[in-house]
């Protein structure tokens, strides 16, 4: 099987390389125009650049669902709060907070705002506009999980929600106090608001909260952090400048943003090994393997809440028939049939984990589970004793764009094989929330709503609750697990206290669970790798995961040649 591996590896490397040959003009004439800009740039007397990537393509993405994502939703907003590099909240003052106190039973948080803070078009920040930002938020398709659940257990949401209140009751303004009052425990309440990004409220006047990502604002918005929208040239560059109104102190350089997506730079080795890329992350082995030993630039991996996996949906499908993957035995069959130790070195070269939980392992993680260590064998007995018929094909789909995901999902369909499971796979494009995550109106019985029988995909989980709330009966995502009593007990249990201690003894006990049934087959854990050059002379006093926002202090770094 370990040579099968390998060959198929060697034929999706031929593939990867005729599709660079054919795209090598295109990328050439890309790397003119960029050089252009840049030359522009350099040459124009102003600060020194620090060149990153992620720019935008189309608009620029709201900070409400991938809170860190993009480098320009780190820079060009404030949160209320600071998170350390483990993203636990920091005491005492925020960033457009000065203090903040949250009381022992979880009920009441209290923001007081700093003076003088202003929204980068020169108008005061206010703590309505805050107020705003959280119920407008609520009536959005674009909100992060950890928001809503947090913003959820505010008292008065659920009314305002509705449509039987015009503000949510639990949110009390006055002067620069915004205090809000809990009907229900609020788990990640802090690491919420180190997170989130109000938004100016002037800035939204009569724009639909369905249609948020289509405001003009998201051309150049308007924020409040340490930088500043510049100049936007939308899929060709976007430039930031230092605020130099901003009460952390004004950074001494701009910033240079090539376009690209948040994780998929086609560009990342080219612009790196050109000197024109400072600070930018990765999850690509293969732009590590590249980069390493090059002179001027720096690799650190960072170990972070990153796991795939396959998302199994188990509703009854449209014709009412069983979903093949109703039945666990045949769940943990697959989880059986397939040697991930030998899979991941030979796609990442042992830069990837084999995974036995969502959960990465460290002090989270229950002990004592099931690792499902690669046995033919007993997945064909548990096929057997679930009553496989091995005519069966299995509808798997995934969406990510790399050869390394097409070689992967033909290492499966091979190993699967052996065991008498057919399955064909396929990348979907377009409206993916529709595709994968439409729930079922009946979460209870079905039938499905979306077209497939697993989904190769991720989480990067900001919390512990994110890896699994979304599995609740009737949660707005959950396309794949129908009800489960015993399944929705566990994960409640991890959502009624603050304390850490009480969460992570819940979170062992649904661990457990999640090991036995394999409501998702969890396939691995995967480190970001974090790519700096030498001119970043001062940087942040300590890393954290670069897909959210942390104490990084970035308007204070420096810059070298």
């Amino acid at each position: 099987m370990k040579k099968r591996i390998l060959s198929l590896l060697l034929v999706g490397v031929m593939v990867l390389g005729l599709a660079a040959c054919s795209g090598n003009k295109e990328k050439e004439e890309t790397k003119e125009e960029t050089a252009t800009e840049e030359t522009k740039e350099e040459t124009s007397g102003g600060p020194q650049v620090l060149y990153s990537n992620g720019g935008p393509t189309e608009f620029f993405e709201t900070p409400w669902l991938n809170p860190g994502s993009y480098m320009y939703n780190k820079t060009l907003y404030d949160r209320l709060l600071m998170a350390d590099s483990s993203l636990t909240a920091l005491e005492g003052e925020g960033q457009m907070a000065a203090s903040y106190t949250f009381t022992d039973d979880g009920k009441t948080l209290t923001f007081v705002l700093r003076d003088g803070i202003k929204w980068h078009d020169g108008t005061d920040i206010t703590a309505d506009d805050i107020k705003w930002s959280i119920e407008y938020s609520l009536k959005t398709t674009v909100l992060n999980s950890v928001f809503k659940s947090t913003f959820m257990a505010i008292d008065g949401a659920d009314a305002y929600i509705a449509g039987t209140a015009d503000s949510i009751s639990g949110i009390a303004v006055d002067g620069k106090t915004i205090t809000l009052t809990f009907s229900k425990v609020a788990s990640d309440a802090l690491l919420a608001f180190t997170q989130f990004a109000p938004l100016p409220k002037a800035q939204f006047e009569g724009v639909d909260p369905l249609s948020i990502q289509q405001a003009k604002f998201f051309q150049s918005p308007v924020g409040s952090g340490p930088f500043k929208v510049k100049e936007v040239q939308m899929n060709n560059y976007t430039t930031l400048e230092a605020n130099a109104d901003y009460w952390g102190g004004a950074a001494n350089f701009s910033i240079y943003l090539n376009p690209s997506a948040g994780d998929s730079d086609a560009n990342f080795v080219t612009n790196a090994k050109a000197g024109k890329l400072d600070y930018a992350y990765t999850k690509s082995i293969a732009d590590v393997k590249a980069l390493t030993g090059v002179e001027g630039i720096n690799i650190e991996q960072v170990d972070v809440r990153y796991t795939r996996l396959l998302y199994v949906n188990k509703f009854k499908k449209a014709d009412g028939s069983e979903a093949p993957l109703a039945n666990p035995k045949v769940r943990q069959a697959i989880k059986y049939a397939l040697d991930m130790d030998s899979i991941l070195e030979g796609i990442f070269e042992g830069a990837a984990i084999s995974a036995n939980s969502l959960t990465p392992n460290g002090e989270w993680k229950a002990e004592g589970l099931n690792d499902y260590a690669y046995n033919v064998e007993k997945a064909k007995a548990l096929l057997k004793e679930a009553g496989w018929d091995s005519n069966t094909e299995l509808d798997v789909v995934y969406y990510y764009t790399d050869q390394a995901t097409v070689d992967l999902m033909t290492i499966i369909q091979s190993y699967l094989s052996e065991v008498g499971i057919k399955i064909n796979f396929r990348l979907v494009e377009g409206d993916l929330a529709t595709i994968l995550w439409k729930a079922p109106a009946d979460p209870v019985n079905g039938p499905s709503a979306v077209d497939w029988d697993m989904c190769y995909a991720a989480n990067a989980a900001l919390s512990m609750h994110e890896y699994y709330d979304r599995y609740q009966t009737g949660y707005s995502i959950n396309s794949h697990t129908p009800s489960d009593p015993e399944l929705d007990k566990l994960i409640a249990a991890t959502n009624t206290s603050t304390d850490p201690e009480v969460q992570k003894e819940a979170f062992f006990e649904l661990q457990k669970y999640e090991n036995e049934t394999l409501f998702e087959i969890p396939l691995y854990y995967q480190p970001i790798f974090l790519v700096t050059s030498d001119k970043i002379t001062e940087g942040p006093a300590t890393i954290g995961n670069p897909q959210y926002n942390y104490n990084w202090d970035i308007q204070n770094w420096k810059l070298g040649e």
